[in-house]
């Protein structure tokens, strides 16, 4: 048998009139499944059609980052009744308000020692979730604090003579640790064998960017040479200059190294004519 199956995200507010689409099209309610995400509940409504091929469709709808304690999902049963033990499961096991069950066992469905049993995660997995939250948040400040600053140099008239080309974007700043603490959120309550080739794996990628970055910004320096500086501070920013390309290609080194010093004397050349 020929079997097929797609996900698509969908928003809590389509929900009745997808399920009422499909109800119409004559498909049948397969189920209502719930998975604990970083952030929240993902809710996932999956239906079932036979193709004109004879190829079975599953059609996987997710509502992603639901909050049982602030949202009420609506109840699907009045066009599916067959939704009814799915609505009551993701009632008792995840704290999933469900609004219209037509056959609603009120909490008793199944016979659980706590509430929302599905919904507890573990002391590790929520110190991870709150330290990358907090980094996330940091890294967005810091983000807003350096766009805020280019935003007020741009603004600036530029100084410039002649026709010269436009400074080479830097690229967007890496955060690893911020990245790292972001994976560890994710991974956290994996199989450990699972959890240590998917961190293998991360910390190989990380690496690759973080070295295209250096590079990026190794070009970037050596086609956007400093800015002009006052005849008293040039050794200062000599200093600056040669701590910033010194684990350089040495070849890349020097031509920032001989723009540098060509701007320099450019510059005294044109303050001795003023």
């Amino acid at each position: 048998m020929a079997f097929q199956s797609t996900f698509t995200p969908i928003e809590l507010g389509d929900l009745l009139n997808l399920t009422r689409a499909k109800h119409d099209a004559g498909y049948r309610f397969a189920q209502m499944l719930c998975a604990m995400a970083n952030e929240g509940v993902d809710l996932v409504y999956s239906f079932m059609k036979q193709d004109d091929e004879g190829t079975w469709q599953l059609e996987n709808y997710v509502i992603a980052g639901f909050d049982p304690q602030a949202q009420t999902v609506p109840s699907v049963t009045g066009y599916f009744l067959s939704a009814f033990p799915f609505e009551n499961e993701a009632h008792d096991l995840f704290g999933v308000k469900v609004e219209g069950n037509k056959i609603d066992f009120a909490g008793r469905f199944y016979q659980v020692a706590m509430d929302a049993p599905m919904a507890v995660i573990s002391p590790e997995q929520k110190a991870a979730r709150e330290k990358a939250a907090r980094i996330a948040a940091a890294k967005a400040a810091k983000e807003a604090k350096a766009k805020a600053a280019a935003g007020e140099a741009a603004g600036e008239p530029a100084k410039s003579e002649g026709t010269s080309k436009p400074a080479a974007a830097a690229p967007a700043p890496i955060d690893p640790e911020a990245e790292r603490a972001a994976f560890e959120a994710k991974i956290a309550g994996l199989d450990p064998e699972k959890a240590e080739r998917m961190r293998a794996a991360f910390e190989v990628k990380l690496k690759k960017r973080m070295d295209e970055a250096a590079q990026a910004n190794a070009a970037t320096a050596e086609v956007t040479p400093a800015p002009a500086a006052p005849a008293d501070d040039i050794e200062a920013k000599r200093a600056q200059m040669e701590e910033r390309i010194k684990d350089m290609d040495p070849e890349k080194a020097a031509k920032v190294r001989a723009a540098f010093e060509a701007k320099v004397a450019r510059d005294a050349a044109q303050k001795g004519g003023e």
